[in-house]
Formats: structure tokens, C-alpha cells, sequence
């Protein structure tokens, strides 16, 4: 419990070799600890494996707060949740996941989370994967691809909405300033930044000297 997980630069691990794994990888009730500002991205299976997310929090991790990280191009999920309650994600950037971007956690499980002013930007695979109960507003999501946005069960965004979820969150651009190069800063004119997404800081994620250059 209590534990701080910062300012990770975490990459390219897992091609070829690794499965059922993550960049961050937790497992249990863990009141108290924070998954905050890492830097996690190619993260990789091997060709008949399964499972290589960014965040993933494994069976029954639980009460832990996800927030301001940056997590993109991962094989199984940016946040891959297999099930656990009462866990918080907000204000990460998840993006290019090649199957999924969103693992929700388990309905056969005591599954929940809070899921809010997250970005979520794709190009393939489904947006939200397995349900559990979930609290999701003021998020921004993006299909670069030009295919709509849906959701779980292939609701559409009207479907979605009138079940009680997103329903002040938007179908927008980002607007990174450019995500094609690991760059996802924020233009001004962010519609993300409306809906009171935070900036994310990665200046000084990963090794750096004891003075803190």
C-alpha cells in the first residue's frame, strides 16, 4: 500500500519474447498507491502471446490512482485493467493501441473504476474492451482513422450517452502537436483543455542526474 510509481520512462520491451505483462504491472489491493507521469510506449508481445499493455493493473489491483501518464503504440491495451474495484484513471493520454485501447476490468468480478478527462487516440482496434462499473465523464476521444467512435457492445456515441456515460465528454482532435512523433503536447486550442485536462509535464521522466538535470 502507499506506493509511488513516477517518472518512468519505460519502452520497447517485450517483442518477440514477452506476454501477459505491462510497462507497470500491479497485482492486489493496493490502497494508496499512485501510477503518476511515466512515459510508457512499444510495448510488444511475441507473435502468439497475449497480453503487452502500458498501465496494467493484474487481478484484483485495486484502490490505485492512475494519472498523467502517457501511454502509446502497446499491443493489448494503453490501460489494461484485468478486473479490480475502485480504481481511478484520469488525465492520461492512451493512444495507438493495436487491439484495444481500454481493458474496463470483469462483470463476473467486484469490478470498478472512475475513468475521467482522459484522452484516448486510435487508429485500430476497439476502444473499450470488458465491462465492470463504471463512472466515465469529461473524457476526449479520437478515431484517426475516420471510422466513428463507438463503444462497448458497439453502442454508438448517442447509445453511450443515454446510458448515463460521457455525458459531457467529446468526440474531438486532440490536437497533439504531433502525435506521428511520440509529441503529444497539447496545441492551445486543444478542445481537451475545456474539458480541464491538465497538461502533462514529461520534461523529466527516466534517468536523470541526482540534481535532477
Amino acid at each position: 500500500h502507499r506506493n509511488r510509481i513516477e517518472y518512468n520512462y519505460i519502452h520497447h520491451i517485450g517483442p518477440g519474447k514477452l506476454c501477459d505483462m505491462g510497462g507497470i504491472y500491479t497485482l492486489g489491493t493496493s490502497p494508496g498507491t499512485v501510477v503518476r507521469n511515466n512515459l510508457i510506449h512499444d510495448i510488444w508481445d511475441w507473435e502468439e502471446g497475449y497480453g503487452a499493455g502500458g498501465v496494467y493493473p493484474d487481478e484484483g489491483s485495486s484502490q490505485i490512482l492512475i494519472e498523467n501518464n502517457v501511454v502509446y503504440r502497446t499491443a493489448t491495451a494503453g490501460l489494461g485493467v484485468h478486473y479490480g474495484k475502485d480504481n481511478i484513471a484520469r488525465n492520461n493520454v492512451i493512444a495507438l493501441g493495436r487491439d484495444q485501447q481500454v481493458y474496463l476490468g470483469r462483470s463476473d468480478k467486484d469490478s470498478s473504476i472512475k475513468f475521467e478527462r482522459n484522452i484516448v487516440y486510435y487508429d485500430e482496434g476497439k476502444l473499450f474492451v470488458r465491462e465492470s462499473r463504471l463512472e466515465a465523464d469529461y473524457n476526449l476521444y479520437w478515431n484517426t482513422s475516420g471510422e466513428p467512435v463507438t463503444f462497448l457492445n458497439d453502442l454508438n456515441w448517442e447509445q453511450w450517452r443515454a446510458k448515463g456515460l460521457d455525458v459531457h465528454s467529446v468526440i474531438a482532435d486532440p490536437k497533439f502537436v504531433d502525435a506521428s512523433a511520440g509529441d503529444f503536447r497539447l496545441q492551445p486550442d486543444s478542445p481537451a483543455l475545456k474539458l480541464g485536462f491538465q497538461p502533462i509535464d514529461m520534461r523529466f521522466v527516466g534517468p536523470r542526474a541526482a540534481d535532477g538535470r
